[in-house]
């Protein structure tokens, strides 16, 4: 428990700074040269559209919700979690753990993550018209997982991570910048636009909705859903990933 609230701490404490720098790279001149930026060259022209401004006042503004759709939401994660845990259990009873691919298959197949982000992936492809109407989800899941962190990182101490644990901070920043330089290297060698590369950076780094508050923040209202998506997907490909390098690490 201790090492997970002072991993998350170092996380958000790099993750909080490197914001900062994406902000910076927007406005230099530098990387103005070298990429090209259409997004910004229409707000610097015609400055932020009112339809964007009519976007950002969606997102960030009040959304309508009821009783039945608190209910209908909290349902569904039950369910989800409740069929995960299941499957998750049976799995791991079922697969041997007889060498090291089996080992792997087991910790991978057995993690009820795996099965969390499965069913709720397939929910949203498939039954994406009913998905639509479960108003409020965005909102009570955002505040829950800000909740989360809150609430595991409040016994992490800076001071003590960097005292007693600094190599943490060395890794998230190595991450950092890995992730960084992929994105800006793979971006020019590409082609990409400068607030695609900055958007898919953050979105690697705070997830979905980061990266939307960014493009909002900066006028770039047509890459808000774009960058969503990209968020939201990694969180998929993370957690497949992230089990697979666990097991094969003996985590």
């Amino acid at each position: 428990g201790g090492l997970i609230s002072a991993t998350v701490v170092a996380d958000n404490l790099n993750m909080a700074i490197y914001f900062l720098i994406l902000i910076g790279t927007a406005g230099s001149a530098f990387f103005r040269k070298y990429y090209t930026h259409p997004h910004i060259d229409d707000v610097i022209a015609n400055g932020k559209s009112e339809e964007g401004e009519t976007l950002a006042a969606q997102y960030w503004g009040r959304k309508e919700i009821s009783l039945k759709d608190i209910a209908f939401n909290f349902m569904y994660a039950v369910i989800v979690v409740t069929i995960s845990k299941f499957f998750a259990a049976a799995l791991a009873g079922a697969i041997p753990k007889t060498g090291w691919f089996l080992q792997m298959c087991n910790t991978f197949f057995g993690s009820q993550y795996v099965w969390i982000t499965l069913i709720a992936m397939c929910f949203a492809t498939f039954c994406h018209k009913y998905a639509a109407t479960m108003h409020g989800a965005q909102e009570l899941g955002t505040y829950l997982i800000y909740l989360f962190f809150f609430v595991i990182g409040v016994p992490a101490s800076i001071i003590e991570i960097v005292q007693n644990a600094p190599l943490l901070l060395a890794f998230c920043l190595i991450v950092v910048i890995v992730n960084m330089a992929f994105c800006f290297i793979g971006g020019k060698i590409f082609r990409f636009d400068l607030e695609d590369i900055i958007l898919a950076s953050n979105a690697n780094i705070g997830g979905p909705t980061t990266a939307a508050g960014m493009a909002i923040s900066q006028g770039w209202y047509k890459l808000v859903g774009p960058c969503m998506l990209v968020g939201t997907f990694g969180y998929v490909i993370g957690t497949y990933l992230g089990v697979i390098v666990g097991s094969m690490l003996g985590l």
